[in-house]
């Protein structure tokens, strides 16, 4: 008989049956009110069987450990982004969940209440405190995850009720108006690039083609066809988080945000200049060393070139949007724009067209004094 361990995780025995392996898996699962151990056995002649039985089993009696009468509030948020959200969102999007535990939820009372005795009071106190160092917005985005961890357990019958649609939030302020570079700042810029520097093509290009930045430090040479850009993926820089808070910075290659930020744009003549003459020595476009670039090349890249000649100072997201402004001023339609960025929503497109049609109105009246 051949007994294996799986790394703490219980055991699986093989004995030989009719010729053949027969596997025998066990593993404690929890203790009894004396303090004996409880196990469970399972036996197959397929391993991948018997390892899947006590994978179930595991993760039953670890669901099994929440207990309505003494799990805080805390507890339960903590367990719930970490056995379940961290499977299903990104690296960034677990992050931000992490940050509203260790930030916004762990320091204040909240989190040392007993999950089945939370009523709105609670909450409505909860939300109001927030309001001492947290913006409308961040209360917002707090609530929505709480809220549904609170779903969470009420499936779980660890909450007897759901009391955050009762709760009253601070108003969440409107947007502000999109930043984007005039055509005149716009021009004045390109005439100030130094396009043998690579950072300041990365600029260039994206004025001619609104890339998000994590986009176009993951463009390649193959991605381009017949002067068309096919957006496929980004590069982008996530952070990993362990159960004890423990943070790592990577930096990978991943997929889009949303099957629409998959798209194909064509590519005007200047720009097929500009990339005749950067010099291929690797499968990305924009690279050092054939490594792509830090995000912050960039974005420090075009503030310092804003203050030098003294335009009102920008991030480099506001290149995006100034695409999107050029595509609206030459009367491209809203559904195409929507495509040409990748936008899931609409809306997205039409907060940029609103600002266009501010500044076009503002141009109609000025004609009209004239007449």
């Amino acid at each position: 008989m051949i007994r294996k361990k799986s790394n703490g995780e219980g055991s699986i025995t093989i004995k030989i049956r009719n010729g053949k392996k027969y596997f025998t898996g066990s593993i404690t699962i929890g203790q009894t009110p004396e303090g004996k151990q409880i196990r469970k056995t399972f036996s197959s002649f397929k391993k991948s069987v018997i390892i899947e039985k006590m994978n179930i089993a595991k993760y039953e009696y670890k669901k099994g450990l929440i207990s309505k009468e003494d799990i805080l509030f805390g507890e339960l948020f903590k367990y719930w982004i970490y056995d379940f959200k961290k499977q299903e969102v990104s690296l960034n999007t677990f992050s931000e969940y992490e940050a509203t535990y260790r930030l916004r939820i762990k320091p204040y009372a909240i989190s040392k209440i007993k999950t089945d005795k939370i009523t709105l009071k609670d909450l409505q106190k909860y939300f109001n405190k927030l309001q001492d160092h947290f913006s409308a917005n961040t209360i917002k985005k707090t609530y929505i995850q709480i809220q549904t961890c609170i779903k969470f357990g009420v499936i779980q019958g660890i909450i007897l009720k759901n009391f955050c649609p009762g709760v009253a939030l601070p108003k969440v302020q409107k947007k502000e108006r999109i930043n984007v570079f005039s055509k005149e700042e716009q021009q004045l810029i390109i005439e100030n690039l130094d396009l043998k520097n690579i950072v300041d093509c990365i600029i260039y290009f994206c004025f001619y083609t609104g890339l998000r930045l994590g986009e176009v430090l993951a463009v390649k040479w193959k991605d381009i066809d017949n002067d068309i850009l096919t957006v496929s993926r980004q590069w982008r820089r996530s952070t990993e988080i362990d159960k004890n808070g423990e943070r790592k910075l990577v930096y990978n290659f991943t997929e889009l945000k949303t099957k629409n930020s998959r798209r194909e744009i064509p590519l005007l003549d200047k720009v097929i200049r500009l990339l005749e003459n950067i010099p291929k020595t690797s499968d990305l476009i924009f690279s050092i060393d054939g490594k792509p670039l830090d995000h912050k090349k960039p974005q420090r890249r075009i503030k310092t070139i804003c203050k030098k000649l003294e335009i009102e100072e920008r991030s480099f997201h506001a290149l995006r949007h100034s695409y999107a402004t050029r595509l609206f001023e030459v009367e491209v339609p809203v559904k195409a724009v929507q495509t040409l960025l990748g936008h899931s929503d609409i809306a997205t497109t039409l907060d940029i067209y609103t600002h266009v049609m501010l500044d076009k109105k503002i141009e109609y009246m000025d004609k009209l004094k004239n007449i």
